[in-house]
């Protein structure tokens, strides 16, 4: 090679066979096992070596009942608001209305269930 012109013919074998090459260790690389080998009680060591947990004690706070219940009151308001303004002349107002009457049900329904299940 030292002293041959590179013309592209030379060119294009030389990268052939770099490629080749190439190739050729990307596939000896893949098939090679892995060498890396890992004790059999390796987990158990770093098992043992982490500490126990200490239980969290989690306790109970009024917070959600408390806004749950304000939810319900301020849908309640909105309600006694709508059928005092007289919405209920137009189709949706209507709509609106029975759509807040089913809401404040439900809801209410559901927090009276939960609070005697909790109980």
């Amino acid at each position: 090679m030292s002293g041959e012109e590179l013309n592209q013919t030379n060119f294009d074998e030389l990268a052939r066979e770099s490629a080749r090459i190439l190739d050729e260790r990307i596939i000896a690389s893949l098939e090679r096992g892995p060498e890396v080998s890992i004790p059999a009680d390796f987990a158990a060591r770093v098992a043992a070596k982490v500490p126990a947990r200490k239980p969290v004690a989690v306790s109970s706070t009024h917070y959600g009942w408390t806004a749950m219940w304000a939810g319900l009151a301020l849908l309640f308001m909105v309600l006694v608001a709508i059928g005092v303004k007289g919405a209920a002349g137009s189709v949706v107002g209507t709509a609106v209305e029975w759509t807040l009457l089913v809401q404040f049900l439900v809801f209410a329904t559901w927090l009276v269930l939960r609070k005697r299940t909790e109980s």
